[in-house]
């Protein structure tokens, strides 16, 4: 939303959000490192403003830890956005190295550049899901352990968001469609977030949950699509799979050699190409991204963001431009 005020424009964006982070004692209204004492599991939900790409302190809204007057509460405020603004939902969970605070910002600046670049035709509601990552270069390790862990605190609310949103009555129901995007080390969340769910639904196939799922930078294995401990079973819940990957990508050249993980799915797409299922899209966008975006591209850089933008309004793989189709790799590449 824009406000004007004289010669400066005020741009207001409310942001929802969940988290199992531990609350910060002495400031009720933020989280800092680790997770909630109570256990893995426990989530605080709540909504916070972003104004000219700065948080304001004063309206972040901690609800109670209570399911009706908490997650009940602002899913109950998510599905009439949904219904009477006629808005989609946009799930977006980080990466390594962010804050509570920083995340929520990330979110905000994400939703505002895929509204300027549509003419302000696609504004979604955005619902970040906050992890304990450290905030801190120097603690990948430590946060890549956090964001195993989450796995389960992750795909209990995300089932309980889905599940509030879809049921009800029929003059309830939204029919407006809901979305991931995971970036970086939250494609590692995905993964056990994936396995967690499996898990609640006791081997029966997982429900489609998401229209589109989006994997941006993914600080992933480049097998992950090969094996159900990783991510082959994340087709079962979505429409379609963008993978987004860049072999410039510095951060996760950086997570393949020096933290001895394996090649990365964000560096240079799957291993396996042609054998990952049809819903699954591969972009390749090392051709347009360099500099500051390298990592961060899908919301520093107009021409991947553009892209993801066509995604999210259910535009056809094969009609989205400007990309070229690359057979002998399958994947598509921007231009």
């Amino acid at each position: 939303m824009a406000v004007f005020r004289g010669a400066l424009i005020m741009t207001t964006t409310t942001i929802y959000f969940s988290t199992n982070r531990k609350p910060n004692k002495s400031k009720p209204t933020d989280f800092g490192k680790g997770f909630s004492r109570t256990g893995l599991g426990d989530m605080r939900f709540g909504q916070a403003n972003v104004i000219n790409g700065k948080i304001d302190d004063k309206s972040i809204k901690v609800l109670p830890d209570d399911p009706e007057q908490g997650s009940e509460a602002l899913f109950g405020e998510l599905r009439k956005s949904m219904k009477t603004e006629q808005k989609d939902t946009l799930i977006f969970i980080h990466g390594f190295n962010v804050t509570f605070k920083e995340a929520v910002v990330s979110a905000a600046k994400m939703g505002d550049c895929y509204a300027r670049l549509s003419g302000n035709n696609y504004r979604p509601n955005i619902f970040v899901f906050s992890w304990p990552s450290d905030g801190m270069m120097t603690s990948y390790r430590n946060d890549r352990s956090d964001a195993e862990a989450t796995g389960y605190a992750f795909a209990r609310g995300l089932m309980k968001l889905a599940e509030f949103l879809h049921e009800g009555k029929a003059n309830k129901i939204c029919n407006q469609k809901i979305h991931l995007i995971a970036h970086s080390m939250g494609n590692y969340v995905l993964r056990y977030a994936l396995q967690q769910a499996a898990k609640i639904a006791n081997g029966k196939s997982l429900s489609r949950i998401f229209d589109q799922i989006i994997l941006t930078a993914a600080d992933e294995d480049s097998d992950a699509f090969e094996f159900d401990y990783k991510l082959a079973r994340l087709p079962d819940l979505g429409q379609r799979i963008t993978v987004y990957f860049n072999s410039g990508d510095l951060a996760l050249v950086a997570s393949d050699f020096t933290k001895g993980n394996p090649d990365r799915l964000g560096h240079d797409g799957p291993n396996k190409p042609h054998e990952v299922l049809a819903k699954v899209v591969l972009v390749d966008a090392s051709s347009v991204v360099w500099g500051v975006s390298e990592h961060s591209y899908h919301q520093d850089n107009d021409a991947v963001a553009r892209d993801i933008v066509s995604v999210l309004q259910g535009e056809s793989s094969e009609s989205i431009q400007p990309r070229d189709y690359v057979p002998h790799a399958n994947k598509f590449k921007l231009f």
